[in-house]
């Protein structure tokens, strides 16, 4: 009786009123964190189990969407149920006869792991599955990985990676994607590594995996240094809109302010005309002096009062458009100052992308577009064009006794000769790794080869020492002459060919086809 007869505390009572909401609340983000969390594992399940049986996957699809309205939703009762359904039809459906299906399992196993203790253990394995059978194919995948882990060894690895990969054609493949893209030049060095690891013949699996992964981090690196230029240039371009639109404006209001002055020149001419028109109606109805003299003064003071108006208004008008028109200058002068500095800065870039960065030659995107030029030419005039593929002798080999320093020497050395030794309208290009291009505008085959084997015995006779050790540089090359309906990529393959044959010679020779 003392409890209910005792006065309760109000604060009390909205503390533990305050303390029950509080649980309430966490109760309800415990049940919905719980919910979320069984609704994904549920996803998760259904994806996972996706493709065990064609009947189960419409349901499983279904159970997925349904989630998306929540738990509780009475669609996903019933879809469960059908699920369930058609689970008990699996259950006791026959099972299907799959001996054939796990004797080609097991035949490629046997041929992929060849150590004694997993062929022993495989051949066990598919005994076992052929004659006790697995419950479930789970187990029998599972028993099939504790074999070929227990003995896996270097060479089956290699054996796998070599059968699933062609590592000749995949280092083809990104040589050429690395000499088909623009490599900016901070990344000129790693690109000249990465090809010559590329070009390494006879590489093992084990020995290709740290290449390969070298060679996609830079050319993700050449991809996100891209990105970043062209965020650049659409951050200036948008700059320039702004510009262009604050142009617009102030032009429009230049526009309208002149239109302003304008209609009132317009109204005062108006209003001018009509007291004209009402001075020389009253003095032509006035009949004594006085009062025409009254009139007329009122009409010339009303008009010059109208006239001092206007002036002082369009003398502020005329200030005001003055301002717009010299902020408009301004804005034109820092539009044309920025534009200037975007023009060097694209010619800048657009030497840079058609230079090469260690030779200083043009590259091979100046090569496609002077082609472009000279093909257009020799059709329209019929005149001779000749090229030739030059490909320094063992370039491979200096790289590797002395080192990539020293093989950009000789790089540098051989553009300078063929630079200092042809012709003002020979067009001379580095078109990759070793390689040079030449096109020889209004010269023929003989006439080009004659050119390049005097440039092939001077850069003979050009000295080169590495580590205080002479070494020997010499350069073959491939010529050929276009000829009627020679496409760019025929006449390249040609002179192509035409340097197979001079490197299959000897080397340190010219060859015409």
């Amino acid at each position: 009786m003392s409890f209910f007869n005792k006065a309760a505390d109000p604060d009390t009572w909205k503390e533990k009123y305050l303390n029950l909401l509080d649980e309430q609340e966490q109760s309800t983000e415990s049940y919905k964190e719980k919910e979320d969390l069984l609704c994904k594992t549920i996803v998760r399940l259904t994806i996972a189990t996706t493709g065990l049986d064609p009947l189960l996957d419409p349901h499983l699809q279904n159970i997925r969407d349904q989630l998306k309205s929540g738990i509780n939703s009475p669609a996903l009762k019933d879809e469960l149920e059908r699920f369930t359904n058609s689970v008990a039809q699996i259950k006791h459906t026959p099972p299907q006869n799959r001996s054939e299906e796990i004797g080609l399992l097991f035949d490629f196993l046997l041929q992929q792991y060849t150590t004694e203790t997993q062929q022993n253990v495989l051949k066990l394995l598919k005994n076992k599955a052929e004659t006790v059978k697995f419950e479930t194919p789970n187990q029998l995948f599972i028993a099939i990985l504790e074999a070929i882990e227990s003995d896996t060894d270097t060479s089956a690895s290699d054996n796998i990676v070599a059968n699933h990969i062609d590592i000749g054609i995949v280092s083809k493949q990104l040589l050429i994607l690395l000499e088909g893209i623009e490599i900016p030049s901070i990344f000129d060095q790693q690109a000249q590594i990465a090809k010559q690891l590329l070009a390494t013949p006879n590489q093992t699996a084990t020995a290709f995996e740290p290449i390969l992964d070298k060679s996609f981090k830079l050319l993700l690196k050449i991809k996100q240094h891209s990105q970043s230029e062209q965020k650049d240039i659409d951050n200036f371009l948008s700059h320039i809109t702004e510009q262009l639109a604050a142009l617009d404006v102030s032009i429009m209001g230049a526009s309208t302010a002149a239109q302003k002055s304008a209609e009132n020149r317009n109204r005062l001419d108006q209003s001018v005309s009509e007291q004209m028109e009402e001075l020389k109606l009253s003095s032509t109805n006035a009949t004594t002096l006085e009062p025409l003299k009254g009139i007329i003064n009122s009409r010339l003071a009303s008009i010059a009062k109208e006239i001092q108006e206007h002036s002082q208004k369009e003398a502020i008008q005329r200030q005001k458009t003055q301002q717009q028109l010299d902020d408009l200058v301004d804005k034109i002068k820092s539009m044309e100052s920025e534009s200037s500095e975007l023009k060097s800065k694209l010619k800048i870039a657009n030497n840079q992308a058609l230079r090469d960065t260690l030779t200083g030659l043009p590259n091979r995107n100046a090569y496609n577009e002077r082609l472009e030029t000279e093909l257009a030419r020799w059709k329209r005039y019929h005149t001779p064009l000749s090229l030739i593929i030059w490909d320094i002798d063992h370039f491979k080999n200096i790289n590797d006794s002395y080192g990539h320093k020293a093989g950009d020497k000789v790089l540098l050395l051989i553009a300078k000769q063929l630079s200092d030794h042809s012709r003002e309208t020979d067009f001379i290009s580095r078109f990759g790794g070793e390689e040079f291009t030449m096109l020889l505008p209004n010269t023929n085959g003989q006439s080009a080869l004659i050119l390049a084997n005097q440039l092939r015995k001077t850069i003979e006779k050009t000295g080169f020492n590495a580590s205080g050790a002479s070494v020997a540089i010499t350069i073959s090359c491939g010529i050929t002459e276009f000829t009627l309906n020679d496409t760019d990529e025929i006449a390249f393959e040609r002179a192509d060919q035409a340097l197979y044959q001079a490197k299959q010679q000897g080397r340190n020779q010219c060859c015409v086809l």
